[in-house]
């Protein structure tokens, strides 16, 4: 398969799993992260997968796929044990037009899951390209310890200082060197994973202008208080 790396935004998308196990519990899981519009259908759940629609806003069919169940889906994911209802819910959803994952068969599918690490705004996806999964879960398990809580607190300030610093600093050439600056992963592990104090530690590699209207929306926003 030639995959293209792509992040989707589900808020609001409609999606379907057809599966009750412990397969589609994991794509439930991650998916129920997204706020997309979640349809399962399965003549029967797993006790992981019935509490997980006991407390998610998840709709739920008990019975088996039907072709009617993809008509109006963005997604759908063929998550059950049984070769023939897997490969029928590929055709069924490559003739309307709905991207499906089929979880025994890369070749029936249009997209792979990767592995995800995930801190804050920080996603960082690896894939074998559906070959060996499993060796995407071991180089996850390698990489985890090294991108933690800091790295979340750091892009939940920078989501605050990034239109400062665009609107602040005309010079493309500075504004470069500055971001350069500050995706520094030493900086990033040393950062505190309370924000202010993080905040203070970074207004040490900005310049005084940017440290100057900080202090002013700090001293606002006390003030309000």
């Amino acid at each position: 398969m030639n995959l293209y790396p792509i992040n989707l935004d589900l808020v609001k998308k409609n999606v379907l799993v057809v599966g009750g196990g412990k397969v589609a519990y994991r794509k439930l899981e991650r998916l129920l992260t997204t706020k997309a519009n979640i349809t399962l259908v399965s003549p029967k759940l797993n006790q992981a997968v019935q509490k997980l629609i006991v407390k998610e806003e998840i709709i739920y069919y008990q019975r088996e796929f039907i072709t009617a169940d993809i008509t109006d889906k963005f997604l759908a994911f063929a998550a059950t044990d049984d070769r023939a209802v897997n490969q029928q819910i590929s055709k069924v959803a490559k003739v309307n037009n709905t991207l499906v994952n089929v979880v025994d068969s890369k070749e029936e599918s249009d997209f792979t899951l990767p592995a995800v690490i995930s801190q804050g705004a920080l996603l960082l996806a690896i894939s074998s390209g559906g070959n060996l999964p499993a060796l995407s879960r071991v180089i996850k398990e390698e990489l985890v310890a090294q991108f933690s809580q800091e790295y979340a607190i750091f892009l939940e300030i920078m989501e605050e200082l990034r239109p400062l610093i665009l609107n602040e600093i005309k010079d493309e050439d500075q504004r470069r060197e500055l971001f350069r600056r500050l995706a520094d992963l030493e900086l990033i592990k040393s950062l505190s994973t309370d924000k202010n104090k993080a905040l203070v530690k970074l207004k040490e590699y900005l310049p005084s202008q940017i440290r100057r209207v900080i202090d002013e929306r700090v001293s606002y926003r006390n003030a309000q208080e």
